[in-house]
C-alpha cells in the first residue's frame, strides 16, 4: 500500500454512525488491554454514543477528520477550539482530541497524514499552539509527537469509566 491509496476528508455530521464506529472500534481496541471492560463499556458508552458524536458535529469548535484506505475508514482525529491552557497567554491554540488508527493498518503512515492534515487546518486557521493530552504510558504516541517537535508543558488525569490515568500535556508552536 502507498499513500496514494490513503484519502482523508472532513467529516461531516451526516457521518455521525461512521465517527461513532470508528472511535469506538479504535479506542477500545487501543485500550482494552491495560482496563477492566467494565470501565472500558462505561467510558465507550458515553464518549462514542452517536448522538453525542453528532452534537460534537454539528459543534462549530470541532472538526473531524477521517481516514480512508481505497472505501474503508481506517482512522480519525478530532481537532478542537473551545479548550485553551494559560500556558498559551491568550495566543489563539486548537487541540488535538483524539488520533487513533486501526491496528491492521499502523506503520503505513496513516497517522502521519492524519497528523500532517491536522497541522495543515492550525496554520490555515492561523493558530499559534497546537496542544494534546496523551497517556504517560503511550510510549509509541510520545514518540510519535516528539518527531513533530512537541514538548510536554504538564499534566492532566483522565477518567475512563471508574479508573483515572494520567496524561501529559504536550506542545507545538505552529509557524
Amino acid at each position: 500500500m502507498t499513500n496514494d491509496s490513503i484519502r482523508i476528508r472532513i467529516a461531516q455530521p451526516a457521518d455521525y454512525v461512521l465517527v461513532s464506529n470508528i472511535g469506538r472500534f479504535t479506542f477500545y481496541e487501543t485500550w482494552q488491554p491495560t482496563n477492566s471492560e467494565e470501565d472500558m463499556q462505561l467510558y465507550l458508552s458515553e464518549a462514542f454514543h452517536p448522538e453525542k458524536i453528532k452534537k460534537d458535529l454539528e459543534n462549530i469548535n470541532n472538526t473531524f477528520l477521517l481516514a480512508y484506505s481505497g472505501n474503508e475508514v481506517v482512522g480519525y482525529s478530532k481537532l478542537r477550539t473551545d479548550r485553551t491552557y494559560d500556558e498559551f497567554k491568550g495566543a489563539p491554540s486548537i487541540e488535538m482530541e483524539r488520533i487513533y488508527v486501526t491496528q491492521q493498518f499502523q506503520n503505513m503512515k496513516i497517522g502521519k497524514e492524519l497528523m500532517d492534515k491536522c497541522l495543515e487546518i492550525a496554520r490555515q486557521g492561523c493558530y499559534e499552539w497546537f496542544w494534546l493530552a496523551v497517556n504517560q504510558y503511550n510510549h509509541k504516541a510520545l514518540d510519535f509527537y516528539k518527531l513533530y517537535g512537541f514538548t510536554i508543558f504538564g499534566s492532566k488525569s483522565f477518567k475512563l469509566g471508574n479508573t483515572s490515568d494520567d496524561d501529559y500535556l504536550m506542545k507545538l508552536k505552529i509557524s
